[in-house]
């Protein structure tokens, strides 16, 4: 069977001229035939279907020729991001070439909302008086709407894309998602339609002068890059050049993209921006792009574009820190999803906050604004749970919903928004398993570096065009050492190397301590050709870091530094907590291992921590392991060894110290970051080992006082206490005695005596000099307490 398979790979190999692990990956995604990768590899004309499998398609050309024929008034009605622009474009510029001119209403989600409405369609009635409406990339959940159109005296055709409600509008519907239709490709975008129809209307030939435009919405609006929607994106881009307007490929030219660009940075780089017009209230900038001609004209919108661009992302991070921040005062453990809502919180930002959200801690997530007594938002899901299904399932809860199975737009109630939330999580919980919620560490195949060259990877662009249902090919590197480094200039990235082969990392500075103390490294990277200055190289981009158990560091300097920590007085909060024997810590071990979710072990020598490792079940995989930060907001079952901050713990609801616990505060501490149940050893008593070499003379408190003065006027910021004592080594080579244990014990007094100030800002920290303050050590209780202990050791 083996022998079969691999003789197939080889010969269609030969067949078509790839790589064997090109051929390969095109089996695996289902193109196992000579006729379905030759049709993959080279879509064509053939790969559009007939527009009249349509169900809707023959009744809406009629009712457009009558319109044209009779000169009637028309208007496009369409959404406001880039498929909904994109689709009023396609018709637009169609009707234009056919001397017709029509209409165009783009709403304004600030004033009209989502959709077609009825005080919309009075404002449409009173400006424009049209005969016919032809909705674009909406329309399919306005039953009500159609129906009050009518009574204007308006006939409505409705172009969507979007899921089949319960109820559909009493007028002619194009949907390929409609069932009793013979078409066979149910995932067309807005504008695909509106292609189709353009199709229907006037042939394959002339639909095609509008491929590009059908391209960029394709791309932007995440449809499954398969079937027809290849041929769509595949032909469209090779024919940039012909078919773009001119307004898009200035677009092009300001966002450093050349009219080659691929998917991933048509989708990353170039709709971004015509979506920020839309999410900014006023989608009709964008659509001028398409529309007007004037060079002059076109740069004052594409500038002005960009400046809304930039106003998304200054709104889009200030509601991110928000969303973090209330996340932070709650116990995410206890939700399947996460719902929150701000009265500040711009609607058109919502969607983007609530994709990053939901994937950072993977739960489906759903944001709102606040607008007087209802809350209107934007929900996004994980993997394969279907958050439409879910809010279809509680649509009591509801008051206007629509969307896929991915994304969602819905209004609530503020005074009912408890009673969504609840619902929300029981159906969540009643429809999927803890597994569902377990991040799916996905890549293709597993390669060794050595078979990573330049041909390899331009073997891979066959795949080309990538996206939603054809993603980038992502392959699994295993490491038993690797070196790792921050990127200059850019503290938050780092470079892994191994094997003469160099992966970027991005935003992943907090997986240093874990890449440098672990024997089992798998990187998952996306591969890439560059080019710089004339000079070819291979680019990896880690797309996913993952470490097995962490080996016993080099000293346990560090490590004890952070333990004695504990003594520093943070908790003001009195809170029960329990004490275990070793019958119940096993049978907390059995229950997590069954839940997944919501436990977290905490070590606080490697001692302590490889002997909960090896008296673990070895079935035990999904068990995460951290050094130092919990890096994961998931919440799934975890063991840290030497916290350095109380960083995620409210990911979970119960937390376990596995060594004792040095002074109550600090379990108090943890009770003001988390609801979760505290659980401490009774059989344990404290290792005085943890203090030996420290040193309360007031000589080594100045030595150090001095050399931190120093680094505080540096300004400069830090991952953490780890990364600002290894700088402290850095700038003080002279001296040998330097040791992370007495750097805590001084840093730590003169913070609790106001000398300095350690703050967090964002992700790093940052240390600044309190110059006024004059004070004795004696006073500092942190001093106090661990020079009582050196007495007694």
């Amino acid at each position: 069977m083996v022998n079969a398979e691999n003789n197939k790979i080889e010969e269609l190999s030969k067949k078509f001229q790839l790589n064997q692990f090109v051929t390969k990956l095109l089996i695996t995604r289902g193109y196992n035939t000579e006729e379905k990768i030759s049709r993959f590899l080279q879509p064509g004309d053939a790969d559009f279907y007939d527009p009249f499998l349509l169900k809707g398609m023959r009744e809406a050309v009629e009712r457009i020729n009558k319109a044209i024929d009779n000169k009637e008034k028309v208007l496009i009605f369409g959404d406001y991001d880039v498929d909904g622009v994109s689709a009023t474009a396609i018709l637009m510029k169609y009707f234009s070439s056919r001397n017709f001119y029509v209409d165009y209403y783009l709403p304004n989600r600030y004033i009209d909302g989502y959709g077609l409405t009825c005080e919309v369609l009075d404002k449409i009635k009173s400006t424009y008086a049209p005969d016919l409406i032809i909705t674009v990339d909406c329309g399919i959940s306005c039953e009500k709407e159609v129906c009050y159109a009518g009574t204007l005296g308006i006939d409505i055709i409705v172009t969507d894309h979007h899921e089949i409600p319960e109820v559909c509008p009493k007028t002619i519907v194009i949907d390929a998602k409609q069932k009793g239709q013979k078409y066979p490709f149910k995932e067309l975008c807005g504008a695909g339609v509106a292609f189709k129809v353009v199709q229907a209307l006037s042939g394959l030939a002339e639909a095609k002068k509008y491929l590009g435009i059908c391209a960029i919405a394709t791309i932007a609006d995440i449809v499954p890059l398969v079937d027809e929607n290849r041929a769509i994106v595949s032909l469209g881009m090779k024919d940039f050049e012909k078919n773009l307007p001119l307004g898009i490929k200035m677009l092009f030219k300001d966002c450093k993209l050349s009219l080659n660009a691929s998917s991933t940075d048509i989708a990353f780089r170039l709709t971004p921006k015509i979506n920020a017009a839309g999410r900014m209230g006023d989608a009709s900038v964008a659509l001028k792009l398409y529309l007007k001609e004037d060079r002059r004209v076109l740069g004052q919108i594409a500038e002005q574009i960009g400046l809304m661009n930039t106003e998304r992302q200054a709104l889009g991070n200030k509601i991110y820190d928000d969303v973090v921040a209330k996340l932070n005062q709650i116990n995410i453990a206890d939700f399947k999803a996460i719902a929150l809502y701000d009265k500040n919180w711009d609607l058109g930002i919502l969607g983007i906050v609530s994709a990053r959200i939901a994937e950072e801690y993977n739960k489906p997530t759903v944001l709102f604004n606040e607008d007087g007594q209802f809350l209107r938002g934007s929900a996004r899901s994980i993997g394969d749970i279907d958050i439409y299904s879910v809010i279809s399932g509680i649509k009591e809860s509801v008051e206007i919903f629509g969307g896929h199975k991915m994304a969602a737009g819905l209004t609530v109630k503020k005074s009912n928004f408890a009673a969504f939330v609840q619902s929300l999580n029981s159906s969540l919980k009643g429809q999927y398993k803890a597994a569902d919620y377990i991040p799916q560490d996905s890549y293709d195949f597993v390669i060794k570096p050595g078979v990573i060259n330049e041909a390899f990877i331009k073997d891979l662009e066959a795949l080309e065009p990538c996206g939603c249902g054809n993603h980038k090919p992502t392959f699994s590197l295993k490491f038993n050492k690797v070196t790792v480094s921050s990127v200059a200039n850019y503290p938050s990235h780092i470079n892994i190397n191994s094997e003469n082969l160099s992966i970027i990392a991005f935003n992943s500075s907090k997986y240093i301590p874990l890449l440098k103390n672990t024997d089992e490294q798998d990187v998952v990277v996306e591969l890439q050709n560059n080019e710089y200055k004339g000079k070819k190289y291979i680019k990896a981009i880690a797309q996913n870091i993952t470490t097995k158990e962490i080996k016993k560091p080099g000293t346990n300097d560090f490590v004890f530094g952070e333990y004695i920590k504990q003594l520093f007085k943070r908790g003001s909060k009195p809170h029960k907590f329990f004490e275990y024997d070793k019958k119940l810590l096993h049978e907390i071990i059995d229950a997590s291992n069954v839940e997944l979710f919501g436990t977290l072990f905490v070590a606080n020598t490697y001692e302590t921590y490889n002997q909960f490792i090896t008296n673990l079940n070895r079935n035990y995989e999904h068990l995460k392991h951290y050094l130092y930060t919990i890096i994961g907001k998931e919440g799934i079952n975890s063991v840290v060894l030497a916290p350095t901050n109380m960083e995620n713990f409210n990911q979970f609801n119960k937390i376990i110290f596995l060594d004792p616990v040095l002074d109550k505060d600090y379990i108090f501490a943890v009770a003001e970051r988390t609801n979760a149940k505290v659980f401490a050893p009774d059989y344990k008593k404290v290792n005085t080992n943890i203090f030996k070499g420290l040193s309360a003379d007031r000589n080594v408190f100045v030595e150090y006082f001095k050399m931190l003065q120093d680094l505080a006027s540096k300004m400069r910021s830090y991952d953490n206490e780890l990364v600002l004592f290894k700088q402290l080594k850095l700038i003080n080579p002279q001296n040998k005695k330097l040791n992370y244990k007495q750097f805590i014990y001084c840093l730590y007094t003169f913070i609790e005596l106001g000398i300095f100030d350690l703050k967090k800002e964002g992700d790093f920290l940052t240390l600044a000099e309190n110059k006024k303050v004059f004070t004795s050590l004696g006073n500092s209780q942190f001093y106090n307490d661990i020079n009582l202990i050196l007495q007694t050791i």
